[in-house]
């Protein structure tokens, strides 16, 4: 910190300075940041004369972890390249992860489609199954899909993340876990991620059918019990609160990680009220967070993130595992910010927001292909998009030394201005009764609505700069869509499902589902009866059917 004697230096030297620079006072010129931070044209020593270096910053691997959550961070090893991919149906799918691995691709990622994230098989009546199977994402609606998804990849070696909400994830989850069992991988040595996160159902993508809010906590925890609680699956992570789906949505960066860390403090407080303490279950709580367009803005929100955590598992719940306290996290680059104008500007879009995520300290990264705003990715725009990764990693120098921009005077001023700002609106949330109320009562919905609005009037008015949108146009020329799905992929998987329940046991699946019943019925973990299920040959829509009979429909708090 600086003295007396060295603040008055500083000030007087940069009153000279802005005489001969001809600027006015700081206080009157500034830019505004998409969180609405008023930015200097300067920053100096006295802006950061309060931090303490200690007690904030530390050092990498130390509390409060600010610097990095590993004392080496990239210097000991890089971040896993997960790329999220899944189309058409899972035999395809398959080829392109295996053409992602000899690419460089560290870890896999399944972007499910619509009816497998809403828990309905295509064979259901009503369902448009020729507009919906594997459009959006790979089709896995029994462990047969699932089979055929992970079939000759070296899943005990490299971990995969599932893609999903709570409402499904115990059903996919189970899925993926038998297939690994009868692969030869113990569930003690499964690795990878659910994503699982109440909030993408209902503020990150509104589905239709979604369960209330209560029970999708309730569902998520059951997992989160099962796996970590009672170490059935000890290296998975049963959760993935997923603020990256609430932040294409149009909130920033300050919303993002606010809304965030009040959803997580709300299933702690279930798992507590279960009995658990906070590290039987807190070192596999992660976040997928995005990278989104203010450069530096989005390094000082996974800086201040951290700090953040920390201080909240330690002062807030007394957790004493360091892997309880560091915050564990996924980045991807900006859905949200392609264009279909000008697609190939998305390769630099993408690539500044990597930088970011890589000098925000992140663990994994997932980079946007140039060509999402017009169709699902093609085969050269995702290989672009992991070279993206891999020019960051083997050709910058950013990784030669960990944190580099630790001790910019703006980066600290701005990480400390990012936390006060997080933790004044977490307090609002708490004020509406935590992230789940504040669901049920609409509150978060007119949050979001506001957010998206105001994005929007700014894009129209031009005070938001878009290439190729609002500013620096081309003449666009009509252009061919690069990358169809399989146009019989619905028909696929609706054999795949006929033949299924002609080889399956139908009559133990039926006493299994019905076993479920009074599982949800008495408040049950519902995973150990899912497993079982799923092993069985049960679909995904036969375990949701019996959620929505035992536990209703909820009724959104807003009109869709």
């Amino acid at each position: 910190m600086l003295n007396e004697d060295d603040i008055s230096k500083v000030k007087s030297e940069k009153d000279e300075w802005i005489k001969k620079a001809g600027c006015q006072q700081d206080a009157e010129i500034f830019h505004t940041t998409p969180s609405g931070i008023k930015i200097k044209n300067l920053y100096t020593p006295e802006d950061v004369s309060n931090l303490d270096y200690l007690k904030d910053l530390g050092f990498p691997g130390s509390y409060p972890y600010t610097r990095g959550v590993y004392p080496t961070m990239y210097r000991g090893r890089p971040w896993t390249i997960r790329m999220f991919s899944g189309f058409a149906t899972p035999e395809e799918t398959n080829e392109r992860w295996k053409m992602l691995l000899n690419s460089g691709e560290t870890g896999f990622s399944a972007a499910v489609d619509v009816l497998t994230f809403n828990g309905t098989d295509p064979d259901t009546p009503g369902v448009d199954a020729d507009v919906e199977v594997g459009t959006s994402g790979v089709p896995l609606y029994s462990i047969k899909g699932v089979e055929a998804l992970v079939k000759d990849l070296p899943i005990k070696d490299i971990s995969v993340a599932l893609v999903t909400e709570p409402m499904t994830a115990i059903g996919l989850t189970s899925m993926y876990f038998n297939v690994a069992k009868n692969k030869g991988v113990p569930l003690s040595q499964v690795a990878g991620t659910t994503q699982n996160d109440l909030g993408t159902m209902t503020i990150g993508y509104i589905t239709y059918d979604s369960l209330k809010p209560d029970k999708l906590l309730k569902l998520a925890c059951d997992m989160i019990e099962y796996c970590t609680a009672m170490k059935q699956a000890p290296k998975w992570n049963p959760i993935n609160f997923t603020t990256y789906n609430y932040r294409e949505g149009g909130i920033n960066a300050v919303q993002e990680i606010a809304f965030g860390f009040t959803n997580a403090i709300d299933h702690i407080e279930e798992l507590l009220r279960r009995g658990w303490k906070i590290d039987d279950f807190a070192s596999r709580l992660a976040f997928h967070l995005s990278a989104d367009r203010n450069f530096f803005e989005e390094i000082a929100k996974y800086r201040a993130a951290r700090r953040i955590w920390a201080k909240i598992l330690t002062e807030k719940y007394g957790a004493k595992d360091p892997r309880s306290i560091i915050l564990k996290y996924h980045v991807q680059t900006a859905g949200s910010s392609l264009t279909a104008n000008q697609p190939l500007i998305n390769v630099a879009r993408t690539a500044i927001q990597a930088l970011e995520a890589v000098l925000g300290g992140c663990q994994s990264l997932h980079t946007n292909s140039y060509d999402e705003a017009i169709c699902l990715p093609s085969e050269e725009a995702v290989k672009i998009a992991v070279k993206t990764q891999q020019v960051i990693m083997e050709e910058t120098g950013v990784i030669d030394t960990i944190d580099p921009l630790a001790g910019s005077y703006y980066i600290e001023w701005l990480t400390s201005e990012i936390e006060k700002r997080i933790l004044n609106y977490m307090q609002e949330i708490e004020n509406q009764g935590g992230f789940v109320k504040s669901l049920n009562n609409g509150w978060l919905f007119n949050e979001m609505s506001k957010a998206f609005n105001e994005r929007q009037k700014a894009i129209v008015e031009g005070k938001e700069r878009v290439i190729g949108v609002n500013c620096h146009l081309d003449e666009e020329k009509e252009r061919p869509i690069p990358f169809k799905t399989n146009p019989w992929a619905a028909d696929i998987e609706k054999e795949r499902l006929r033949k299924l329940r002609a080889e399956r046991n139908n009559q133990k699946v039926a006493t299994l589902l019905d076993q479920l019943r009074y599982d949800c019925a008495q408040n049950k973990n519902v995973m150990p009866t899912v497993m079982e299920l799923t092993a069985e040959r049960a679909t995904l829509g036969e375990i949701t059917r019996v959620y929505r009979e035992i536990w209703g429909i909820w009724e959104l708090p807003i009109a869709i």
